[in-house]
């Protein structure tokens, strides 16, 4: 199975999982982590890495960020070459909920490449104007 990394600011990780098992049911196999102010950078950096090692399977590890060029972003971005030496690894910034969603059911059936492509379809198509759609 995939492993699932959400690192975000604050508690939004934690609350978007939260929601995603709100909607299929408990899960196996996921971390999630927040940035919260006054939190050592370097005490974060460790923690991400370390729960990244700890989802590591032959499968791999999907993580999400929630800002691009943020600091959970950042911590993903500074630490890419060194991980991929050793983990398969992805990342995808943004998170969503629809793409959380279409990780938890589809890791089982999709691999890591496959699922992270999929996951980025999907976020894009699930930021719609609703107006323009009913009207």
């Amino acid at each position: 199975m995939i492993g699932i990394l959400v690192v975000t600011h604050g508690d939004f990780s934690k609350e978007i999982v939260k929601s995603a098992e709100l909607i299929v049911g408990p899960q196996d196999n996921y971390k999630v982590l927040g940035l919260k102010h006054g939190d050592n950078i370097e005490k974060f950096e460790s923690n991400v890495l370390d729960q990244i090692e700890s989802l590591s399977s032959k499968e791999g590890v999907l993580v999400f960020v929630d800002l691009y060029g943020g600091s959970p972003f950042n911590t993903i971005a500074k630490n890419l070459n060194k991980l991929n030496d050793s983990i398969n690894l992805e990342c995808i910034s943004g998170v969503n909920l629809p793409i959380v969603l279409e990780a938890f059911l589809n890791r089982d059936e999709l691999n890591l490449s496959d699922l992270k492509n999929h996951c980025l379809k999907i976020g894009k198509e699930s930021i719609r104007d609703i107006k323009q759609d009913l009207y």
